[in-house]
């Protein structure tokens, strides 16, 4: 009982204390308690910062002392949580300002997209940054629809792209960097035309058509992850990666698990295709350190089957494959058909149905393949006699 409970009243000046009446003492009783709850409320209250208000409707336990910034409330997705560059020039929010931030963009800002509200955002930039002063799209793994780039000396980073047309690139100076683009309806990362333009380090899954498809001059594509490739709705193949015209650096890359299974006309899934239909001459290519693995068909396929390609300068190398190691399920893992000049070398190449590692035929002149290491006793190469003349074939295990 509290200590105030036990008092008795005192009449004055007569030294003797007497009992309280019944009446009396209840309305004290009750006057006691209620001082006592005040102060448990204030000694609560002091727990708290007294400049901390609370919306209507919530308790101090519903509502987060620090409340997360819009960088912290993005969406998880296969990149990971990524953190915004230093230095935004506008955060961009909400589908509704996406549009309008795109057309004031100036050279040299650095626009930041972030939170669950852009998921169904279609984005488009026309307008170019310069060498020096870049305009950059980041994000934190925000998650967007589809992405449509035509301009020069812009850099787009840390973006996931599901559901539409993928990431689509035209201009000079573009770096792609760190995006993660997958269930789309038509393709993953196009660069269409490009010049002097990067595509790295970017995670492409079960995009349709291809992973990634660069048509240009100078374009590096470097440390991608590629995989489940399928077939668009319009059919067609589900290959890895297309390339087209020349100076290209194609590094590092890893391209898997490609299938051709449950189609009603079945895909040709390869890693790496180049063709001539429609393109521009495609030579000067290198593909170098690249992984291929569990793809049902080849590795590399390059075919000049329209002509378009005898606009290559002669006896130039038009692709240089080095250095890649292929486990792909197809009956070769290269495959060379009237495409001259093409150079084999430093391969691994493995296989559960080849039949040779590198088939060259119908005309492919001049083509080099030397020191490739092809396992389980398999042929590693087969040239046919129109392929012969000015070919070089020495040095591969099994000979």
């Amino acid at each position: 009982m509290n200590h105030r409970e036990r008092r008795t009243n005192r009449t004055p000046g007569s030294g003797v204390r007497h009992a309280p009446a019944l009446g009396s003492g209840l309305i004290r009783m009750v006057w006691i308690w209620s001082v006592a709850l005040l102060g448990l409320a204030l000694l609560a209250a002091g727990c708290t910062s007294a400049s901390q208000s609370f919306p209507a409707g919530q308790s101090p336990s519903t509502v987060q002392e620090h409340p997360p910034s819009p960088a912290d409330q993005g969406p998880s997705n296969s990149q990971g949580h990524q953190a915004l560059p230093s230095g935004c020039t506008h955060t961009i929010t909400r589908a509704d300002d996406v549009q309008t931030a795109l057309d004031a963009a100036a050279a040299g800002d650095t626009l930041c997209f972030s939170g669950g509200d852009l998921a169904d955002t279609d984005m488009a930039l026309t307008r170019s940054g310069t060498a020096d002063a870049p305009i950059t799209l980041a994000a934190d793994g925000a998650t967007v629809h589809e992405i449509q780039i035509k301009a020069d000396h812009v850099t787009l980073a840390g973006f996931t792209v599901a559901g539409g047309g993928g990431v689509l690139l035209e201009g000079a100076g573009i770096i792609a960097r760190n995006n993660t683009v997958h269930d789309t309806d038509q393709g993953g990362i196009t660069c269409d035309p490009c010049t002097d333009s990067t595509i790295e380090s970017n995670t492409m899954t079960h995009v349709a058509s291809n992973g990634i498809d660069i048509t240009g001059t100078r374009i590096t594509v470097h440390a991608n992850t590629i995989s489940d490739t399928v077939v668009s709705q319009h059919g067609g193949d589900a290959d890895g990666m297309r390339f087209y015209g020349s100076g290209h650096r194609i590094t590092d890359n890893t391209i898997s698990d490609i299938s051709a299974e449950g189609y009603r006309s079945p895909p040709h899934p390869d890693c790496f295709q180049t063709l001539d239909n429609s393109k521009p001459p495609t030579f000067d290519v290198v593909i170098s350190g690249n992984t291929c693995r569990n793809v049902d068909a080849q590795c590399l396929i390059a075919t000049g089957d329209q002509g378009g390609n005898s606009g290559a300068p002669s006896g130039v190398p038009s692709i240089t494959f080095t250095g890649n190691m292929c486990a792909n399920n197809g009956a070769q893992a290269v495959n060379v058909r009237r495409w001259p000049n093409v150079v084999v070398t430093q391969n691994t190449f493995s296989g559960p149905n080849l039949t040779r590692a590198v088939l060259i035929s119908e005309g492919s002149t001049g083509c080099t393949v030397t020191g490739n290491n092809t396992t389980d006793n398999r042929p590693t190469v087969e040239v046919d006699d129109s392929s012969q003349p000015g070919s070089h074939i020495n040095d591969n295990s099994p000979a």
